[in-house]
């Protein structure tokens, strides 16, 4: 069956899909009518360099991608459209066995027109050390990313996904799979695009494997940010932890759903999910939902938790008797905020290349 063919087999989701629940396909579809593949397709612009602008080392490397092995991607309607968009669009990025890169590598996505999309696969050989900033830049009216990566044993893996569209909505689809002992660290950071719709799913498929997923999202204006992210311990002696921070400006929203699972088997798993969300003003909104599935009685320990509220008064006070403007006082609170997920996000590289990105983004959430 063509991609096409694979989409419109589906049915559209109604909102009694807990992952369409909070954004309905119809409002994250470029035209609003789930029935309709647009035509006018434009390919996104690919760069990988280093974080400096220099050439790829010798054991990392970027071609296009023939194998289409987001086709396993565990996901609906969401993945199938991007594929029906982008099958002429796919592109491989392999990190070799054993190599060290000792700075980040820079993934720079860039697209026109009214409807753009592209598929990466993401290859991280054993025993690798490898940190990966892809940026998304304005361009496209809509834009859809789909990635799909593995994370061979021993590999030590930090990743960062970072969108900077204009007036643009985003559907990101992700699924990545970690071996036996991997060390991984995921973070995304969000202060772009009108609309955005996340489905982030990671299997822990390999004993030992080590899994960090961060989030620091920032909302201002109108804008809907929603991510559902799923982290599936299917081996023993895994361990992961989530930690997504949102702040809230003007008359924004923010959805944050957690799904942890414990297979059965998957024995002296270590799991636990956290959600904070600051809201700046009265008209924001913070909806945080996590949740739990353990088949498994002998585990380390399953937890999860969330919490909503304002700028702290005490700290604004204690900061203007400082000689804090109120603004100064404030951005100073939101960058701390921020920061306690920024800074687990990799090394102090990529924390100073985004606390510079995020700390020009704060005027926004007046």
């Amino acid at each position: 069956m063509s991609s096409e063919g694979e989409y419109l087999a589906i049915p559209a989701p109604d909102r009694a899909q807990h992952l369409w629940r909070y954004t309905p396909w119809h409002r994250i579809h470029p035209t609003g009518k789930p029935e309709e593949i647009p035509d006018d397709v434009s390919p996104a612009l690919v760069s990988l360099t280093m974080l400096d602008g220099s050439e790829l080392p010798t054991g990392v490397s970027i071609s296009a991608n023939e194998s289409n092995l987001s086709r396993n991607i565990d996901s609906d309607v969401g993945g199938a459209f991007i594929r029906a968009l982008s099958d002429e669009s796919s592109i491989k990025i392999t990190i070799d066995d054993g190599i060290a890169i000792e700075q980040p590598l820079l993934l720079t996505l860039e697209s026109a027109g009214s409807v753009s999309g592209i598929q990466i696969e993401v290859a991280v050989g054993a025993n690798s050390q490898t940190e990966l900033l892809t940026l998304i830049e304005s361009g496209a009216d809509w834009f859809g990313l789909m990635r799909c990566g593995t994370i061979d044993k021993s590999a030590i893996f930090n990743d960062v996904v970072v969108n900077r569209l204009g007036s643009s909505k985003l559907l990101r689809i992700e699924q990545f799979t970690l071996h036996q002992d991997a060390q991984v660290k995921l973070g995304t950071v969000g202060s772009g695009g009108t609309q955005t719709k996340g489905d982030l799913r990671y299997f822990l498929a390999g004993r030992g494997a080590n899994l960090q997923v961060n989030g620091s999202i920032l909302s201002a204006g109108k804008q809907h940010n929603d991510h559902h992210v799923e982290i599936m311990h299917e081996e023993s002696e895994t361990y992961s932890r989530l930690n997504w921070h949102s702040t809230c400006g003007g008359k924004s929203r923010t959805v944050g759903t957690g799904m942890l699972k414990i297979a059965k088997g998957a024995k002296g798993s270590d799991a636990a999910q956290v959600f904070n969300n600051l809201l700046l003003s009265k008209d924001a909104e913070a909806d945080s939902i996590p949740e739990l599935e353990v088949f498994e009685n002998e585990v380390v320990g399953c937890g999860h938790g969330t919490a909503s509220g304002p700028v702290d008064d005490e700290q604004m006070f204690y900061l203007k008797t400082r000689g804090f403007s109120d603004n100064g006082a404030r951005g100073l609170l939101i960058t701390a905020f921020l920061n306690s997920t920024l800074n687990e996000m990799g090394s102090e590289q990529i924390h100073s290349w985004l606390d510079e990105l995020i700390s020009g983004g704060l005027s926004s959430l007046e």
